[in-house]
C-alpha cells in the first residue's frame, strides 16, 4: 500500500470517529488539495514530508463557518485542522516570534489559544516529520508524535479505546490513557527546546 493511501485510510478512521459521536466538524471538511500545493505551502519551512502532504491531499482540513464554536471544529480533544492557507497564515505570523518559533516547524492543528501541533520540516533534522506540540511561554515543547501518519493512528487508536470521549457535548480526553497509547505507539516522544531547531 501507498503511503498516500495509508494516510487515506488513517484520515477516514478518523473521520469514522468522529462520525460516531456526531462531531459537526466531519460535515466542516474541505475537500482534499493536490500535492504541489501543499509542498508549495509548507517549502516555507522546508520540505512537507510525504504523510502530511497525503493528509492534505484527502481533506483540506476543517472550514469553521462564522457563527460556529471552536469546539464544533476540534478533530482531537482541544485542536482543529487548519486548511493549509490558514496554516500557512498562522506561520507567517511568526516571523515576528523567531526566537520562540522554530522556523522549520509547520503548524497543522491549533487549539485557539496559542498552541499548536506542528510537523517538523527540516530534512536535516533527526526529527523530521515529527509531530511538536507548541505552548506559548514554554521554554520546552513535546515531540508528541513520530510522525503525522502516527498522529492519525494514535487519534483513532485514543477514540477506539475511550481516551477521546465526549462530555459535556465538546471531544474530551483522557490525558492518562492517552499517554499510554501516545507512548505505545511512537518512539520518539520527548521534550525538546526550540532552541535546538534554529
Amino acid at each position: 500500500m501507498s503511503e498516500m493511501m495509508l494516510v487515506f485510510e488513517q484520515v477516514d478512521a478518523l473521520t469514522a470517529q468522529l462520525r460516531r459521536l456526531k462531531r459537526p466538524a466531519v460535515d466542516m471538511l474541505q475537500p482534499g488539495i493536490a500535492p504541489y500545493d501543499v509542498e508549495d505551502a509548507v517549502a516555507v519551512a522546508g520540505r512537507a514530508p510525504e504523510d502530511l502532504v497525503a493528509m492534505y491531499g484527502r481533506h483540506d482540513g476543517v472550514d469553521l463557518p462564522v457563527g460556529r464554536t471552536l469546539g464544533d471544529g476540534h478533530v482531537i480533544p482541544g485542536h482543529y485542522w487548519m486548511p493549509i492557507a490558514e496554516a500557512l497564515d498562522h506561520y507567517k505570523g511568526f516571523a515576528a516570534s523567531a526566537d520562540l518559533w522554530p522556523a522549520s516547524w509547520f503548524p497543522i492543528l491549533a487549539d485557539g489559544g496559542g498552541g499548536y501541533l506542528a510537523v517538523i520540516c527540516d530534512a536535516e533534522s533527526d526529527d523530521y516529520g515529527c509531530v511538536v506540540e507548541f505552548l506559548p511561554g514554554e521554554d520546552e515543547h513535546e515531540i508528541v508524535f513520530d510522525s503525522v501518519s502516527m498522529m492519525l493512528a494514535t487519534a483513532a487508536r485514543c477514540f477506539e479505546q475511550g481516551a477521546y470521549r465526549l462530555k459535556g457535548g465538546f471531544l474530551d480526553e483522557d490525558y492518562d490513557l492517552s499517554a499510554q497509547i501516545a507512548d505505545q505507539l511512537n518512539s520518539a516522544r520527548r521534550m525538546v527546546s526550540a532552541t535546538d531547531y534554529r
